[in-house]
């Protein structure tokens, strides 16, 4: 029998939950999830744009004192939706000509390497097996 794989959602919390506990400054920004049709509007109106990345993290990445900050889209890992879409891939060109590092992790355990690798006091999940 396959085990079901964590959603994106689980894995961007535990993600979350490290970035608080290193008490690094980041927000998410709230661009995925079915709405109603009003409610996007409103939101368009309000700025949201498709395929910006996930998490903004606005501390420099350690690692690479010259980024300004990093920018995290989540995929879930192992999963048919994890490419990027060509908004996602767009957002990463803009974000980076303007000095942003721009990481993809495909699950919590990869962000949280990659964001270690850049510099961030992360510390590794303590995930439950299969994850």
């Amino acid at each position: 029998m396959a085990r079901s794989r964590p959603s994106e959602h689980s894995e961007q919390v535990v993600v979350v939950r490290k970035l608080k506990s290193a008490k690094i400054l980041f927000c998410s920004v709230p661009n995925g999830g079915k709405r109603q049709r009003l409610d996007a509007i409103k939101l368009r109106a309000e700025g949201v744009r498709r395929g910006v990345p996930d998490l903004l993290i606005f501390d420099p990445p350690p690692a690479c004192p010259d980024n300004v900050g990093t920018a995290l889209e989540m995929k879930r890992e192992g999963s048919d939706s994890s490419a990027l879409s060509r908004f996602q891939v767009k957002w990463i060109a803009h974000l980076e000509e303007r000095g942003w590092l721009v990481l993809v992790g495909y699950g919590a355990r990869d962000a949280l390497t990659k964001l270690r690798d850049a510099g961030y006091a992360v510390k590794p999940p303590k995930l439950p097996e299969g994850w």
